[in-house]
């Protein structure tokens, strides 16, 4: 007979250091030619760059305003505003926002969570917070379904740098693309997926606008994780190699 077909040992030896590391290379090679995956969506953002009214637009740089509404249990959504393009004496009155059609405001159950900011906070139980279909005008542009009527009083206002978080729930399923429609028709601007009144703009703050996102609702994307992966595996397989390396070098 020939050679019985077993390994010599020094050549398993070299077999066990090259084989991680080609391994290594595939592994973060696979992962580089991956094709781009769509990313999922948690939530729409609505960036407020553009005055609507005729009036006066902030000072700041736009957008003015942000909101984010975001996914997180079934059936219930983050809100966020934030005023970091406001600037000075600026600050919001009416934040207006719309509702899926299939679904009544009135069902709606919103609630506070957090806020950046000294400013009186709108609350259903203060009547602040208003929700109606098609009940709410701001300015000429349509009618919404939801109102955040922020206070005008001095010292109490919602202004610029501040920000605020609710929770919203109460109808099954409710998610941040139910917040993506137009408001009804009744005027001769947009109408627009959410409107803002901002005040207090001007030298002396005696001026103020109406905004809205111009580009619509933009998706929060969350990256794929396949390609990160198959990184981090082979960097991870990498150090096991460099490891053992150093136990047989001793």
């Amino acid at each position: 007979m020939t050679g019985s077909g077993k390994v010599r040992p020094a050549k398993l030896a070299v077999f066990s250091r090259i084989f991680p590391t080609r391994l290594v290379v595939i592994l973060i090679g696979m992962a580089l030619l991956l094709p781009a995956k769509s990313s999922a969506a948690s939530g729409i953002t609505y960036q407020f760059d553009n005055e609507f009214s005729s009036g006066t637009p902030p000072a700041g740089p736009a957008p003015w305003i942000t909101a984010s509404i975001q996914n997180t249990t079934p059936g219930t959504v983050l809100l966020t505003i934030e005023n970091n393009g406001l600037v000075g004496s600026e600050f919001v009155s009416g934040f207006y926002l719309n509702l899926n059609t299939n679904f009544s405001p009135l069902n709606l159950s919103i609630s506070y969570v957090s806020s950046l900011g000294s400013f009186t906070i709108p609350s259903l139980v203060s009547g602040t917070i208003e929700r109606g279909i098609d009940s709410f005008k701001a300015d000429g542009d349509g009618k919404y379904d939801m109102l955040f009527d922020f206070s005008t009083g001095s010292g109490t206002t919602f202004g610029a740098g501040e920000s605020i978080t609710y929770q919203i729930s109460g109808i099954p399923g409710l998610e941040a693309n139910d917040f993506v429609y137009l408001s009804a028709p009744n005027g001769g601007h947009g109408p627009f997926f959410a409107a803002a009144h901002v005040q207090g703009i001007g030298a002396d703050g005696g001026f103020s606008g109406w905004v809205d996102p111009s580009l619509g609702a933009q998706p929060i994307l969350v990256p794929e994780p396949a390609s990160g992966v198959l990184v981090a595996l082979g960097l991870g397989l990498a150090g096991c190699s460099r490891r053992s390396k150093t136990r047989n070098s001793r």
